[in-house]
């Protein structure tokens, strides 16, 4: 779990391979003239995608489900459940990525200090440059929505993002642009690379782009627009903290 990069990365490798041993197998086939294994091997590799895109896709059901609940306590649990897995398999960063994720998730909810304590249970210090600007950009989310500081969340998402680009695993920019657009920060880049994450299928970083341009339109007085986005906010996750509140608060 040290990132969800990685672990499509190995899971698109491991399909590569079949791939390839089930094509080497098609050709050694005709090779031979024998072409009555070719559409049993065909089924196979069909199938083996098949499986793959459903478990994704099956994955996504679930934690779109899970933030609908009233408190972030399921998937919290599902984190934490994964966080053990990780461990099992002794993949480098788990608490890290765990502690992120989780403290995400209550943040939307509101309950920062949970938010807090899972970011606590977590040597930083020995994390990561990339997982040390993760915690960051959480603190920033908590920042503008417990204080309304949006100075302090664009002082906290600066000093994230610049750890996060040293690392070469990579960074986390759609979060950061989501602040940056909350707090009025954001260019048209920016603002339309939130939009673009604001349509994924599930998770804490669609309900956050979607809330950021909630504010962002409704500061410019395009009510149809800043609407649509609450809407959209309102299904994806209906006890997103920032709903409870007048974006001209």
């Amino acid at each position: 779990m040290a990132s969800g990069k990685k672990q499509l990365t190995l899971i698109a490798l491991a399909a590569v391979l079949f791939t390839a041993v089930m094509v080497t197998g098609v050709a050694g086939n005709v090779a031979r003239g024998n072409y009555m294994a070719i559409p049993v091997i065909l089924s196979a590799l069909v199938l083996a995608f098949g499986a793959i895109w459903f478990g994704f896709w099956l994955n996504q059901q679930r934690i779109r489900l899970m933030f609908r609940d009233k408190t972030p306590d399921r998937v919290i649990a599902n984190y934490h459940a994964t966080l053990l897995r990780a461990k099992a398999r002794g993949i480098a960063n788990a608490d890290a990525a765990a502690a992120h994720l989780c403290a995400l998730a209550a943040t939307i909810y509101g309950q920062f200090d949970r938010a807090r304590e899972e970011l606590a249970a977590v040597d930083w210090d020995k994390a990561p440059a990339m997982y040390q600007g993760h915690r960051l950009h959480v603190l920033a989310l908590i920042a503008i929505l417990e204080k309304q500081d949006a100075e302090a969340a664009l002082q906290l998402a600066a000093k994230a993002s610049a750890l996060e680009h040293t690392d070469p695993a990579g960074s986390l920019p759609l979060l950061h642009d989501a602040i940056l657009v909350a707090a009025d920060a954001a260019d048209e880049a920016l603002v339309s690379r939130t939009e673009q994450g604001a349509g994924r299928k599930a998770g804490a970083l669609p309900a956050i782009c979607n809330w950021a341009l909630w504010l962002h339109f409704y500061r410019l007085g395009r009510t149809a627009d800043a609407d649509r986005y609450r809407e959209r906010l309102r299904a994806a996750a209906p006890y997103f903290i920032g709903l409870a509140r007048s974006p001209a608060a």
